[in-house]
């Protein structure tokens, strides 16, 4: 049944242009793609209308997107929708910004079947205490309802910043340290990664990012150090078309074989993580390797734990949490 599902959802795009996907799935593909989505107020203001229709409309691309990357075998899908720093626009742009969102997440909810349909697993990356408290439990309803599901992953990267990423991250270990789960020399660079948004989760293969700009803005930083191909484009998001998408992907290709070199040598270059260890420690008690586990399982079920709060939330006012 559910790989009926999966075939008839593959069946959305034209005819030619699964063709070109199959194509494409004769070499390697990438697992994970980040997008950042730039370009929505440009094209706004090219149509000169209100930015907000920009932004339904980059809606709609995403979706799109989404299709494409499902008939690419793409296991994770990771986009820049909100900033922390997007906050420091105008009020009402804001606003109008948290009412879409708000929006577009219930579409989501209302559409478990065609989320199911696809085996979409919704993620919320960033920093729900910003955010209004009808958008914090919609977007938790949402993580609630899709955890079961495996064969596409959709990271939404929401009042989202890179620093603030790490910063979280280095406050989960030292609290692991303050409470006894974890020792000093349990800690190290990939202890640290594996605390962030997408935790366990493998870092992106691709990057795109349209409109032009040539930077990062903040975003997956610490996950695209270690040999992310990245792809600058010039079309506004909102205007990316699969053929645009079709040709970043067989760049990637192309390139594929140097990606994967430079990948092993950084490997190399920074040695083994000797920290985290199953051996045995002089001391009666877990080794290195069972005390980690136990404190990633810790994160793990705090993180639901909070998720869960956000969604029972009947108050009407915001939930403030503190990540474990």
């Amino acid at each position: 049944m559910a790989d009926q599902s999966s075939s008839e959802a593959k069946k959305e795009i034209q005819w030619h242009k699964r063709m070109a996907c199959r194509l494409l799935c004769m070499g390697p593909t990438p697992h994970h793609i980040a997008f950042i989505m730039d370009g929505n107020r440009r094209y706004a203001k090219k149509l000169n209308v209100e930015r907000i229709a920009g932004h339904r409309r980059g809606y709609s691309t995403l979706l799109e997107v989404l299709k494409w990357c499902n008939h690419l075998n793409v296991k994770i899908v990771t986009v820049y929708a909100f900033a922390l720093d997007n906050f420091k626009r105008s009020k009402h742009e804001v606003d109008s910004l948290m009412e879409l969102a708000a929006q577009k997440v219930t579409e989501m909810l209302d559409a478990r079947r065609e989320i199911t349909q696809y085996g979409v697993r919704v993620n919320i990356l960033g920093n729900l205490d910003r955010l209004p408290p009808k958008l914090q439990q919609a977007m938790a309803r949402v993580m609630q309802s899709t955890r079961g599901h495996n064969r596409l992953t959709l990271n939404i990267a929401f009042a989202y910043s890179a620093k603030q990423e790490l910063a979280d991250a280095t406050a989960k270990v030292a609290k692991g340290l303050e409470s006894g789960t974890l020792r000093e020399d349990d800690i190290n660079t990939e202890l640290l990664e594996r605390c962030l948004y997408t935790a366990e989760q493998p870092h992106p293969d691709l990057l795109i990012r349209t409109s032009g700009e040539t930077r990062l803005s903040d975003f997956l930083v610490n996950q695209c150090r270690r040999g992310t191909c990245l792809s600058f484009i010039q079309p506004l998001w909102p205007e990316l078309s699969f053929w645009q998408f079709w040709a970043v992907i067989f760049s990637y290709q192309r390139q594929y074989r140097f990606i994967n070199d430079e990948r092993n040598r950084l490997k190399i270059l920074e040695g083994p993580n000797k920290s985290i260890s199953s051996r045995p420690s002089p001391h009666s008690g877990p080794t290195q390797d069972d005390r980690v586990k136990a404190f990633m399982r810790k994160v793990e079920l705090e993180h639901e734990h909070i998720v869960d709060k956000f969604a029972i939330n009947n108050s009407g006012g915001p939930v403030h949490t503190k990540s474990w």
